[in-house]
C-alpha cells in the first residue's frame, strides 16, 4: 500500500471549522441537559466522545468546495459549515448503528458505544443483561446525532432539503442491502456495485457535491447531473479503496477490527473477483468468508487466495479508471477555479487514502 498521504489544505481547513461548529453543538447541548439532569448528558457526551474521535470530514468538504466553487465568495459561509456538521453527525448516526449491527468493538481507534456501555453496567454492577443495554445506548445515542444532523439543515433551500431527504433513504436502504446481501451470501459484483453507489458514492460525494450548489436556491438540473457525473465513479472509487483497506491495513491505521468484512460476508468487488478467478482449491479457502468465527490465520488466509486472483491488482487499476473519468468531467463542471481545484485535490486523496 502507499504511504498515507497528508490531508490537502483544502480538507483541513474545512475540517477545522466543522470540528469548531461540531464542538459548539455538543458543549450547548451537554450544558443545557445537563442542567436538567446530569444524567442526561451523558447521552450528548458519548455522542461528542465518536464525533470528536476521528473522521475525515469528506462529506463536509464535498459539500464545502462544490459551495464555494458555485456561489464563490457572494455569501456567508455560516449555513454551509452548519451543513458540514449535519453531514458529520448523519455520519455518526450510522457509524453507531452500524456497529451494533455488525458486532464491532472499536471504531476510529475507540471502543464502540454499544461495548462500551455494555462493559459499563458491568461494571457498576446494574441490573439487567449487558449486551441489551449496550444495544439499546447505541441507538438512542446514534438517534441523538440524526436529530442534531437535522437540526443543523434548518436554515437550507426546499431543493437542498430534497436531496438530504433523498441521501437518508439512500443511506438506510443502502445499509438494508448490505445486511440482506451478507447474511443471504449475495457475493456477486452486481450486488457489491449496488452496495457502493448507496452507501459510498451517493451518501459520500455525490450528494454532498449537489447539496452544496443547492444550499441557497434551486440551479439548473444539468448542474446537479454534471456534478453526478463527477461525483458517482469518484465515489465507487472511494469505495474500492475502503474495500482494499479493509484487506490490508492494520488495525492502528483502521481504527477498526482489520478482516471484519470477511467475517460478515459484506459484498465486495475484490472478492466477487476472487471468487470469478479462484481455482478449485482456492474456492475452498473462500467458502470460509462469512463465518464469525474466522481467526487471523484464516483472515490470512483468504486474502493470500484473494491476492493470488488478482482481485487486488484488478481493484487498483479499477481505482485509476474510475477516477481518471472523474477528473475528466472537472472541466464541465459549472464552478469557479477555487472549486474545480479543490475538488480535483479532493479526488487524488480518495484514491491514495490509506485509513
Amino acid at each position: 500500500m502507499p504511504s498515507r498521504p497528508t490531508p490537502p489544505p483544502q480538507l483541513v481547513e474545512v475540517a477545522t471549522k466543522v470540528d469548531a461548529r461540531l464542538q459548539a453543538v455538543l458543549d450547548h447541548q451537554s450544558s443545557s441537559w445537563g442542567a436538567v439532569d446530569p444524567r442526561l448528558a451523558e447521552a450528548v457526551d458519548e455522542l461528542g466522545r465518536m464525533v470528536t474521535s476521528g473522521g475525515k470530514r469528506l462529506r463536509a468538504a464535498f459539500c464545502y468546495w462544490a459551495w464555494r466553487g458555485y456561489y464563490g465568495e457572494a455569501m456567508a459561509e455560516d449555513l454551509v459549515i452548519d451543513m458540514g456538521a449535519a453531514f458529520e453527525f448523519l455520519q455518526v448516526f450510522a457509524l453507531i448503528h452500524d456497529d451494533i449491527m455488525d458486532g464491532s468493538s472499536t471504531r476510529r481507534g475507540a471502543t464502540t458505544v454499544h461495548v462500551r456501555n455494555a462493559e459499563r453496567l458491568t461494571k457498576l454492577g446494574w441490573r439487567g443483561e449487558a449486551r441489551r443495554f449496550g444495544d439499546g445506548v447505541g441507538i438512542l445515542v446514534g438517534d441523538l446525532g440524526h436529530v442534531y444532523a437535522d437540526q443543523l439543515t434548518a436554515g437550507i433551500s426546499p431543493r437542498a432539503r430534497q436531496l438530504w431527504d433523498e441521501l437518508r433513504i439512500e443511506l438506510n436502504l443502502g445499509q438494508y442491502l448490505d445486511m440482506r446481501s451478507a447474511a443471504a451470501g449475495d457475493l456477486d459484483h452486481a450486488t457489491a456495485q449496488q452496495v457502493a453507489t448507496f452507501k459510498t458514492a451517493l451518501y459520500t460525494i455525490v450528494r454532498p457535491l449537489q447539496i452544496g450548489v443547492c444550499l441557497h436556491g434551486a440551479p439548473d438540473p444539468d448542474v446537479l447531473e454534471r456534478l453526478d457525473r463527477f461525483g458517482r465513479p469518484l465515489g465507487q472509487a472511494f469505495q474500492l479503496r475502503d474495500d482494499a483497506l479493509g484487506l490490508l491495513s492494520d488495525e492502528v491505521s483502521l481504527g477498526k477490527p482489520v478482516g471484519d468484512d470477511l467475517r460478515e460476508g459484506k459484498p465486495t468487488g475484490i472478492l466477487a473477483y476472487a471468487r470469478r478467478h479462484a481455482s478449485e482449491s482456492q474456492q475452498q479457502v473462500l467458502s470460509k468468508v462469512g463465518c464469525a468465527g474466522l481467526d487471523a490465520t484464516d483472515i490470512d488466509d483468504i486474502v493470500s487466495v484473494i491476492g493470488e486472483t488478482g482481485a487486488l491488482e484488478d481493484n487498483e487499476h479499477q481505482i485509476d479508471a474510475l477516477v481518471g473519468e472523474s477528473r475528466s468531467m472537472l472541466e464541465q463542471l459549472p464552478l469557479q477555479a477555487v472549486g474545480t481545484t479543490a475538488l480535483a485535490t479532493l479526488a487524488d486523496y480518495v484514491a491514495t487514502r490509506t485509513f
